[in-house]
């Protein structure tokens, strides 16, 4: 028992050491961002983008996207960039356990955790879809739009 808990103790930690926050990735690129104006320095550390913005701000602010595409239109090339989340939703109802894991007769995965009092495993969230967080449009290499979901 103490190994498990020491374990998922240290998965923990490792974990929570990979998360990226505004002010770590500032604090990777310093002079960077030392050269933005004191409002733009404060919309970054929010964690917000805003027009005008170069796409190293945009990386400072929000991180790495999780998908770049391009679109063409008679206005030219505009590069999007858009982030995602996934929502955690509380489990209703009942399903079954075993070997292979947790199942379900819906379309979301869960996350589960063996029971050890239990032949079960017990399951501790739900995802569902991927939900638009933020995208962002860049032409010439500024934020020409921007669509933040709060």
């Amino acid at each position: 028992m103490k190994t498990l808990f020491i374990g998922m103790l240290a998965g923990a930690v490792l974990l929570g050491g990979c998360v990226s926050t505004p002010q770590s990735r500032v604090e990777e690129n310093k002079d960077l961002f030392e050269s933005f104006t004191a409002a733009q320095k404060e919309t970054i550390l929010k964690g917000e983008v805003d027009l005008g913005f170069t796409p190293e701000m945009v990386l400072m602010a929000a991180g790495t996207p999780d998908r770049k595409a391009k679109k063409r239109s008679n206005l030219g090339t505009t590069e999007v960039w858009t982030y995602y989340r996934f929502q955690p939703r509380p489990i209703s109802g009942y399903g079954y356990g075993g070997y292979h894991g947790y199942f379900t007769y819906n379309s979301y995965y869960g996350s589960w955790v063996r029971n050890p009092f239990l032949w079960d495993h017990a399951i501790v969230a739900q995802y569902g879809e991927p939900e638009k967080n933020l995208v962002v449009d860049f032409q010439e290499g500024k934020v020409v739009s921007f669509e933040m979901v709060q």
